[in-house]
C-alpha cells in the first residue's frame, strides 16, 4: 500500500553551502499533508539536496520549522498536487472561466482561485483551482515564485523522453498518498490525463489496467514508468509487474547532475521534482 510519509527526511551534499541562495532554484511540490523539496545549483548544474517535511496545510508554520526554505533563492517552482485539473488547449479557459471549467470539474467559488499553467510541448494548458489562502501564503513566503500544476513538468518532461527514445506510445503513473495520475500516450500524442483517488497497491493497478483497456493499450507491450511514492520491490511494484513487461522508475531531467551523495533508492521518489525546471523562468 503506498502511504504517506509523516516523518521529516533530508538528503544533502554540503559542499557548496556557503554559497549564495541566489545561485540556487528551490522546487516545491505541495501535497495535503506532505511537501517535497529539491535544490539545485544553477552554476554547478547540480542538485545538492533533497527532502520532504510534514505539512499541515499552512506555508506560515512551514517556513517557522525550517527558515532555510525562505532564502532569496533565484526561483522557487511551487508544484501545487491536485487530482482537480484539467488539460485544455490553450485560450480555451482562462482565470475567469468558472463556469466552463465547472462542465467538468469541482471548484468552490468562495474559497478558490483557477490557476494556469501553459505547456510547451503540445499546445494546450493545465487548469486547476488553487485555495485563496494557500496562493496568499505561496505569494507573500518567497521572493522570485512560479506557482505551477503539479502535471505540467511531467507532460512536458515524458513528450520530450518519447521524443527522444522514438517511442509512439507509453504509460507514465505517478503514486501519491492518496491519488494516482495516469497519463497514457499513443501515436505520439496524449491521449489520456486523469487522475485516480486510490487506497493502495490493488486500486493502483486496478486503474492502470482499467485506463490501460479503455485506450486499447496493450500493458504487455507498452513501457509502464513509474513515479512517486513506490519503489522496486514494494508491494504495487510486484503487483504491477504481473501485468506490465516493461516496467521503470522515472529518470531525472537529463543533462543535469545529481550529487553522488544522494544516490541510491531513497533518492528516487524524488527524482521528478528535478523536471520542474523544464517549467523555470
Amino acid at each position: 500500500m503506498a502511504t504517506l510519509a509523516s516523518e521529516k527526511e533530508e538528503f544533502f551534499d554540503l559542499t557548496y553551502s556557503n554559497e549564495p541562495a541566489s545561485y540556487y532554484y528551490l522546487i516545491l511540490e505541495v501535497e495535503s499533508q506532505q511537501v517535497k523539496a529539491a535544490w539545485f545549483h544553477s552554476t554547478k548544474n547540480l542538485f545538492t539536496g533533497f527532502a520532504s517535511y510534514p505539512f499541515s496545510g499552512s506555508f506560515k508554520s512551514l517556513i517557522e520549522n525550517h527558515p532555510f526554505l525562505a532564502s532569496e533563492f533565484k526561483e522557487v517552482l511551487v508544484c501545487v498536487s491536485t487530482a482537480n485539473y484539467l488539460v485544455s488547449p490553450k485560450n480555451i479557459l482562462d482565470g475567469t472561466a468558472h463556469d466552463l471549467f465547472q462542465l467538468s470539474n469541482a471548484f468552490d467559488r468562495e474559497n478558490q482561485v483557477l490557476r494556469t499553467t501553459g505547456l510547451v510541448n503540445i499546445k494546450s494548458e493545465v487548469i486547476h483551482p488553487i485555495a485563496m489562502e494557500l496562493e496568499s501564503e505561496i505569494a507573500s513566503s518567497f521572493k522570485h515564485v512560479k506557482i505551477l500544476s503539479h502535471i505540467a513538468p511531467r507532460i512536458e518532461h515524458e513528450m520530450n523522453t518519447m521524443r527522444t527514445l522514438q517511442a509512439s506510445s507509453a504509460v507514465y503513473a505517478h503514486v501519491s498518498a492518496e491519488f494516482i495520475d495516469i497519463r497514457i500516450y499513443a501515436n505520439g500524442k496524449l491521449h489520456l490525463a486523469n487522475a485516480f483517488y486510490q487506497t493502495g497497491e490493488e486500486d493502483i493497478a486496478y486503474y492502470l489496467l482499467y485506463s490501460a483497456e479503455v485506450m486499447e493499450i496493450n500493458a504487455e507491450k507498452t513501457s509502464l514508468v513509474l513515479s512517486g511514492n513506490v519503489k522496486i520491490g514494494d508491494a504495487s511494484w510486484n503487483l504491477l509487474s504481473k501485468y506490465w513487461k516493461n516496467l521503470s522508475l522515472v529518470k531525472p531531467l537529463s543533462r543535469i547532475e545529481i550529487s553522488e551523495k544522494l544516490s541510491g533508492n531513497n533518492a528516487a521518489p524524488y527524482f521528478h521534482l528535478t523536471h520542474a525546471l523544464l517549467c523555470a523562468s
